[in-house]
């Protein structure tokens, strides 16, 4: 497929059909079909759900999806390189001037400081010898003698008469509170809050397939009929109920990670997801 987005929109305007039309058919938002035809997958959610869009675009207007999903990929991953590629180019152009520049400025910046420090290394020495030949040291200033020490040898040295304390008057120790005071008196810490999305199931229709969905108690999808190409995303707190009338037409995500097989064709399976469960768990064993 060369002309990928003027494939969807030429067939389209053969069909006579107009965009809001198919955006209503399909659910698919319309400027993600219009970003389908102009090519800038830019604007699109990403992932599973540009290549669901283009599969659900596809069929409605009768184009083989599987081609254009291949044709999706291949023009996405060349726009995806194409700006690398000219960064690396461009950076390569400069690094041919800069390191000459540079190599000369930390050169001389070097031989400043060598310069700098040999200097002083070198004048330092004369310098403190000039000075302790110029400058001798200070006499020291006489010392001066306390009046205990001037009064006479034969005098008397005074008596130091202690009072004798009563143990009533000493002071009592401060009581100290029991450690259930401590203890009652710290501020609890709350729990932390549990995550309100701890449970995501990405899902995505190859088949015509019945779909069921509750989730925390409540019922998000009491029954509908899911059409091929219909992708959804669902989250729950803390449970999530789920059937599905066939079982090999969905491909489900649990938590990012992929179930591998949920069944054979035609297969009912009920399922029931909480924050524990995992991707393993839930593939089919027949």
């Amino acid at each position: 497929m060369l002309e990928f987005g003027a494939t969807f929109r030429k067939t389209r305007e053969s069909l006579n059909v107009s965009i809001d039309k198919i955006a209503a058919e399909t659910r698919i938002n319309t400027r993600f079909l219009e970003a389908i035809e102009n090519e800038r997958f830019d604007l699109l959610p990403g992932g599973i759900f540009n290549r669901g869009f283009i599969r659900s675009y596809a069929l409605r207007l009768g184009i083989d999806p599987e081609e254009a999903v291949q044709g999706y990929e291949k023009l996405f991953h060349a726009v995806e390189s194409e700006p690398v590629q000219h960064e690396t180019e461009r950076v390569h152009g400069k690094t041919t001037k800069i390191p000459v520049y540079y190599v000369a400025l930390a050169g001389l910046l070097v031989l400043i400081v060598v310069f700098y420090f040999f200097t002083r290394h070198k004048e330092s020495p004369l310098v403190a010898e000039n000075v302790a030949v110029e400058q001798p040291p200070a006499p020291l200033p006489p010392p001066v003698v306390p009046e205990a020490e001037a009064a006479p040898v034969d005098a008397p040295s005074p008596v130091t008469v202690k009072t004798p304390v009563s143990p009533a008057a000493a002071p009592a120790p401060a009581p100290t509170a029991p450690p259930a005071a401590v203890q009652a008196s710290a501020p609890s810490v709350p729990a932390p809050a549990p995550s309100k999305e701890s449970i995501v199931v990405e899902l995505e229709v190859r088949e015509e397939s019945w779909f069921k969905l509750s989730s925390d108690g409540s019922d998000v999808v009491t029954s509908e009929v899911l059409s091929p190409g219909t992708v959804r995303r669902y989250t729950a707190a803390s449970s999530m109920d789920i059937s599905i009338g066939n079982a090999a037409g969905v491909s489900l995500r649990v938590n990012g990670q992929p179930v591998s097989s949920l069944g054979r064709t035609g297969q009912v399976r009920n399922l029931t997801i909480t924050p524990n469960t995992t991707a393993a768990s839930l593939n089919s064993r027949y």
